[in-house]
C-alpha cells in the first residue's frame, strides 16, 4: 500500500467514473440556473473557468502569490483555500498543485500532498522541486525506494541546471539520508 495509491487504478474504473459524472451532469443541467448553465456552456470547449470568467493571467498570479505568502506566514488553511480557488479557475496552472501539495504536506496529509505533487509533475515534469517535495512525502511514509527514485530525478534535473541554485545540494542531501541511500543500493543492479 502506497500513499500514491488511488481510487482510479485501472481504465475500467476511470471510464465508469466518467460515465457516472456525465450522467449526473446530464440530469442536473436542466435544473441549474441560467448563469450556471452559461458557465458550463462556456467551458464545454475545454476553456478553464478562469478564461470563461475573464480572469487574467496577472490576477491568477496574484492569487498564487497570496497563497504562497499565506503559507510562508503559517496560515495554511487560508493558503489552501486560495490555492484551491486558483486550481478551480485554472486546473492546468501547475503552481496551484505545488502550493496545494505544500499546504497538505504542512498539515501532515501525505497521501493528498503526494497526489498534488504528482499532478504538479504531470504539468511540469522537469521541475526538480516537485520531485524533492514528493520524495519528502515518500520518505515520511517510509516508502524509501520510491523516495530514492524521486530524489534521484530531482538530482538529475538539477544537474541540468533546472531549479534554483540550492536544489542540487538539497537533492544530494536527501539521497544521503541512510534509509534512502540503502534503498538506492538495493535498486541498483
Amino acid at each position: 500500500m502506497s500513499i500514491l495509491d488511488g481510487a482510479f487504478n485501472d481504465a475500467k474504473t476511470m471510464h465508469g467514473a466518467m460515465e457516472f459524472a456525465q450522467a449526473v451532469l446530464d440530469q442536473a443541467t436542466p435544473q441549474l440556473d441560467e448563469k450556471t448553465r452559461h458557465i458550463i456552456e462556456l467551458t464545454a470547449d475545454g476553456s478553464s473557468l478562469g478564461d470563461a470568467l475573464g480572469i487574467t493571467k496577472e490576477q491568477r498570479s496574484a492569487l498564487y502569490d497570496l497563497g504562497s505568502r499565506l503559507l510562508q506566514v503559517g496560515e495554511t488553511q487560508k493558503a489552501f483555500d486560495v490555492l484551491m480557488r486558483l486550481n478551480q479557475l485554472d486546473p492546468l496552472d501547475e503552481r496551484a498543485y505545488y502550493g496545494l501539495g505544500v499546504a497538505c504536506q504542512t498539515q501532515g496529509e501525505l497521501p493528498k500532498a503526494a497526489k498534488m505533487y504528482v499532478m504538479f509533475l504531470a504539468l511540469d515534469a522537469t521541475n526538480p522541486l516537485g520531485y524533492l517535495r514528493l520524495g519528502e512525502c515518500l520518505l515520511q511514509a517510509q516508502e524509501y525506494a520510491d523516495a530514492y527514485v524521486s530524489f534521484e530525478a530531482a538530482r538529475d534535473f538539477a544537474q541540468q541546471g533546472l531549479g534554483g541554485p540550492d536544489v542540487l545540494q538539497e537533492a544530494l542531501a536527501m539521497l544521503a539520508v541512510p534509509e534512502i541511500a540503502t534503498a538506492g543500493k538495493r535498486l541498483k543492479p
